[in-house]
């Protein structure tokens, strides 16, 4: 392949890239779309890296590991204990902690103000919803993933936006099985689920019970 050959590609790339419209991209000629849809592909990627979503899952299984242990540190000490001040000041303390990592999920009747919440993050940043499912919950030994499917559509930061605000939310979200695909229009579709996760009920948690006495 001699030198004439790449200046004729070098001619045709830049004929491509000239005279285009800004503001428009629609219109513009296949390599320049290609070329933006692989930029926003490479900013959307590094955006949520700087956001590790993925890092919540392992927040709340470690958070429903030290829940155990602290109960399990309380119940001994609790047949060790000789003085009854000394242990309810231990109780109170432990008590105390408990009620910290608990105030990370939200309970059932917490759900629907979460899930309006995630909603209203994504009208915020100007995100125009086309769908908003919450699925079927799924049970875990120690709390519930509850899915939702979202799809809106909207410009490229105002997406990233929503993004990073629903990684600071109170209670841990996770978005997953995220895709970013371009509109005629020169805006963006966004179709991603996001999970939430929340305590299981009194009668859910006797449900697993009963569902693992079964299974063995």
């Amino acid at each position: 392949m001699n030198h004439h050959t790449f200046d004729q590609w070098g001619a045709a790339i830049g004929a491509q890239l000239q005279g285009i419209d800004e503001l428009n991209p629609a219109s513009w000629p296949l390599l320049p779309r290609v070329l933006l849809l692989l930029g926003l592909y490479c900013a959307t990627v590094g955006t949520i890296w700087f956001y590790p979503l993925s890092a919540y899952a392992g927040k709340l299984n470690q958070t429903v590991l030290t829940e155990d242990q602290l109960r399990a540190d309380f119940t001994h000490k609790l047949g060790k204990a000789a003085k009854r001040d000394a242990l309810k000041q231990k109780h109170d303390a432990i008590a105390l902690a408990i009620e910290r990592l608990e105030k990370q999920l939200p309970h059932s009747t917490e759900m629907s103000s979460l899930l309006f919440s995630i909603s209203q993050v994504g009208q915020s940043h100007n995100l125009q919803p086309e769908l908003f499912k919450p699925g079927a919950p799924i049970y875990r030994p120690h709390y519930a993933v509850v899915p939702v499917t979202l799809r809106a559509n909207g410009r490229y930061h105002d997406i990233a936006r929503f993004a990073a605000d629903v990684a600071h939310l109170p209670h841990i979200v996770n978005l997953g099985n995220m895709t970013i695909t371009p509109n005629a229009e020169g805006t963006l579709s966004l179709e991603v689920t996001v999970r939430t996760y929340r305590y299981l009920d009194p009668a859910e948690v006797a449900m697993q019970a009963s569902g693992a006495r079964e299974g063995r």
